[in-house]
């Protein structure tokens, strides 16, 4: 009798045991909401409508000062300072997409077509989890997998699955301690390189009013780092001049 009841208490162990692992697997939206509490609070990022940042971007070995202008909705504008000359790689005023390439054989600002202003136009500022399901995207946890020996949940995004928008999927692994993404993984959507892998990683998590920013990014394409932004100061809520967006008129 003592046996058994050994065997019986044993497997009501192992019974329990299972249904606490199987219970410490969160779900998507746990996984979420874990993410905003841990970064400052839904309600603050949702009260977030501009930032800017400056730092530093290296490429291929050479430094070069890097500031970035956004605002909602969807305000877009990144300046990079080369040897005393402005380059404007990217930059959209919520209905013109532009560039500055003055090493390119340009003086002025161009308009972007169709097939480039593609990205750069679908982008939000708002983070794509805020409310994901109203906006018309997915949200799926794919399980977990290690980045760079760190345990990770792993969230598959459809961007616009359930809205009349273009699918734009991206997956975002999600540190299974701190709930912060470490690793963002997007696919280039158009030119030559359409298709390709880019990956995002995201470290050094600085607070700044409240909320939790990474400020420093390494972004690699098949493996080889393309660039790294380390950022020195974030200003928030600080843009009251849309001009700093708008497509310079001749």
């Amino acid at each position: 009798m003592k046996l058994k009841s050994v065997l019986t208490a044993v497997a009501l162990l192992c019974f329990v045991s299972t249904q606490a692992q199987t219970a410490k697997t969160p779900t998507v939206d746990e996984i979420l909401a874990k993410y905003f509490e841990t970064t400052g609070g839904i309600e603050k990022w949702k009260a977030l409508k501009s930032f800017t940042q400056t730092g530093k971007a290296n490429q291929q070995g050479q430094e070069f000062p890097l500031t970035v202008y956004a605002k909602a909705p969807n305000k877009i504008k990144i300046v990079l300072n080369i040897q005393g000359t402005e380059l404007v790689p990217q930059a959209y005023d919520g209905t013109t997409a532009w560039m500055l390439n003055p090493f390119g054989g340009g003086k002025d600002p161009v308009k972007m077509d169709d097939e480039m202003a593609k990205e750069i136009k679908d982008e939000e500022f708002e983070d794509d989890f805020i409310d994901y399901n109203k906006k018309g995207h997915e949200a799926t946890l794919e399980g977990t997998e290690e980045i760079d020996g760190v345990k990770c949940y792993k969230i598959k995004l459809v961007r616009n699955k359930n809205n009349p928008k273009e699918d734009i999927t991206e997956v975002h692994y999600f540190d299974s301690e701190n709930f912060v993404p470490i690793c963002q993984v997007t696919y280039t959507r158009s030119g030559p390189s359409k298709g390709t892998e880019q990956r995002a990683y995201l470290s050094d998590y600085q607070e700044v009013n409240g909320l939790m920013f990474p400020f420093s990014t390494e972004i690699k394409t098949n493996g080889q780092t393309q660039a790294k932004l380390i950022i020195e100061k974030i200003a928030t809520n600080d843009i009251t001049d849309d001009s700093i967006f708008t497509f310079p008129k001749k």
